[in-house]
């Protein structure tokens, strides 16, 4: 029988937030959190860092309940070996420390640190879940990866005990790439506490855009382009764009463009408690996403009361209905000049409290933490 107390989960990553890149990751952090609330949490993660005086340097912290330890490393002529060498460095160190005695390895993104969790379970006898967000299995995006990554990704498979995608469509995605094993869905996590209802303007209707502003993704250029058009037909609408990627570039876009001033803002980097002060006194955030999983954006919308307007790619569909929002076919800007000029006359129809109900139901803390403590259980029953 496997005990009801606590259990020692070992988190592993390909990305997570570090001095290299803050952001890094960050959804895998918040599921780190919320399983913290059931177990202990202990997140082992190891990466590169540029001007290192050695060749490895360990850090250890606790954030937010999460003890913390991220290994950084030259590159070297070898990037596989140097990382290689830096996480058995951690492991030792963690070993020095009295912190490693693990129930089990939760894997988070097979590439490119799932030989990690295989070498655990190889040496240690220790099984481990798989989460999975890359957008990268998907062939109608990319259609055909590396032998090397394939293979790989196979390989990390072959061993899990569980393998958990955020959405039913990578679920799909996953199996038709070929890599076969126990499947179940656990989404995407918002802290309900911080993202919560807050009483909107009346006097306008604020539009919110919050990505990596990356092009090939998000398709910014799309959105400025239909944005000039809607604004230049509607009075007070206000479009606020920004996140950690180049914001002044869009913002000069938009000048040149000759976008009215007065109807959009950008802004760069910010804490998850000033994104949340942006969803709550906005009305409708806008993705116009070439593709996506289930962005972590739209679970936050949600739970601030927030309709959302988005391409049906990935799992949006699978939260995102007419209730919730307006979807439209990527790419198809007619559809999303039209999105939003239908939510300005049916705005009213959007219920604050329905959307944060639902977000509550299906991508809080305490909902999120017990689907795993379920996956955890399951797996150590065997």
């Amino acid at each position: 029988m496997v005990s009801e107390d606590k259990l020692n989960i070992l988190f592993l990553s390909s990305w997570y937030p570090s001095k290299a890149i803050s952001t890094l990751g960050n959804f895998v952090q918040r599921h780190a959190e919320s399983v913290a609330t059931k177990h202990n949490v202990h997140v082992l993660y190891v990466t590169f860092l540029e001007d290192l005086t050695k060749n490895i340097s360990i850090e250890q912290s606790i954030i937010h309940g999460v003890t913390t330890t991220i290994v950084y490393c030259r590159k070297g002529l070898s990037g596989f070996l140097s990382k290689r060498s830096a996480f058995k460095a951690g492991i030792e160190f963690l070993k020095r420390q009295g912190q490693f005695d693990f129930d089990l390895v939760h894997l988070n993104i097979i590439w490119n640190a799932g030989w990690q969790a295989r070498m655990l379970q190889s040496k240690y006898l220790l099984p481990y879940v798989i989460t999975e967000h890359w957008t990268g299995y998907d062939r109608t995006i990319r259609e055909d990866q590396p032998f090397l990554l394939r293979t790989f990704s196979k390989y990390v498979v072959a061993k899990s005990s569980m393998i958990c995608p955020v959405t039913e469509n990578l679920s799909s995605v996953m199996q038709k790439f070929g890599l076969k094993g126990q499947y179940r869905v656990v989404p995407n996590v918002v802290d309900t506490s911080l993202f919560h209802l807050q009483e909107k303007s009346s006097s306008s209707i604020e539009f919110l855009h919050v990505s990596t502003l990356d092009q090939a993704h998000k398709n910014i250029s799309g959105i400025l382009r239909v944005w000039k058009t809607f604004s230049q037909q509607h009075q007070n609408v206000h479009l606020s764009i920004g996140g950690d990627g180049p914001f002044q570039q869009w913002q000069k876009t938009s000048e040149n463009m000759g976008i009215p001033k007065e109807s959009i803002s950008f802004f760069g980097e910010k804490k998850w408690s000033e994104i949340a002060e942006y969803m709550q006194k906005s009305h409708c955030l806008i993705l116009f996403s070439n593709y996506e999983n289930l962005p972590c954006v739209i679970v936050e919308s949600l739970a601030s009361g927030m309709a959302v307007i988005s391409t049906r790619v990935g799992g949006i569909s699978e939260h995102i209905n007419k209730d919730r929002g307006i979807l439209i076919s990527k790419g198809d800007e007619a559809a999303l000049l039209k999105a939003l000029q239908d939510f300005t006359t049916a705005i009213d129809l959007y219920m604050p409290l329905s959307l944060r109900k639902y977000a509550e139901e299906n991508f809080s803390i305490p909902s999120v933490a017990e689907a795993y403590d379920r996956v955890y259980r399951d797996v150590l029953k065997k």
